[in-house]
Order: C-alpha cells, then structure tokens, then sequence
C-alpha cells in the first residue's frame, strides 16, 4: 500500500509541474511580439548612402543642393514601407528638417559629399527614414 501512495505523489507532482509549464507557455505565446526593424533600415540607409557617394552624377546633384531629384532617385532604391526625407546643408551646420514626425521612430544617417571632377563644395546629406 505504501508503495501505491509514493507512485501517486509522484504522478500528481508530475501533473502539476506539467500543468504549470503549459500555462506558462500559453501564456508566453500569446503575448505580441515585436519586430526589430532598425537594424534593416540602418542597412538600407547605409546602401542608399553608399550609391549616392559613388555615383558622379548623385554627388553633382548633392553639390547643387538639388533635392528633388535626389528625392526622386532616394524614392525608387526604398522599400515602399519605409517614408523618408533628406536634408542638404553645409557641413557646419546642425542639418534637421521639419518634414519628419513627431510620433514615430526616426533613423538618421549623413554622409559628406566633398567634390565632384569640376567643384569643390563639400555639403552635407543628412537621410531621415521611418516606418510609414
């Protein structure tokens, strides 16, 4: 008889520790997970960078403060769930805009275009994404 009662202690310890942990991980799955994005988009940003330092043509543009058309290519290289806005200014100054929200996340990168083949005039691109 002795030997039931232990068999038993020890099936219902296992019962409760088997119940708990379920409800532990019903509990668990349930719960909204996040996506960590910001690490992409500081990928996409940097490539988007990368192009416009190398493309001669990008780099003019920079130089002339031509931020339309610098708006225009920046448009067809992100993804369409990313919004943007970029700033062109001198490379002393703080370079900030008023086109970005106030309620979202906002990623920043810069980079100094220095010269093109015929000019020297280094300004400043600084490259503000967010999730639209």
């Amino acid at each position: 008889m002795k030997n039931k009662k232990a068999w038993l202690r020890i099936l219902e310890a296992f019962l409760a520790v088997m119940i708990i942990l379920s409800a532990v991980l019903i509990i668990m799955s349930k719960q909204k997970t996040t996506v960590d994005l910001s690490e992409e988009i500081i990928q996409n940003q940097d490539r988007i960078l990368n192009i416009i330092s190398k493309n001669n043509t990008l780099r003019e543009k920079v130089i002339q403060k031509d931020e339309e058309f610098i708006n225009q290519e920046i448009s067809r290289m992100i993804p369409p769930t990313m919004k943007f806005a970029i700033k062109i200014c001198e490379i002393d100054s703080a370079c900030y805009t008023d086109e970005t929200p106030n309620d979202k996340e906002v990623y920043t990168r810069e980079i100094l275009i220095s010269s093109t083949l015929e000019q020297y005039a280094p300004k400043k691109l600084r490259f503000f994404v967010w999730l639209g």
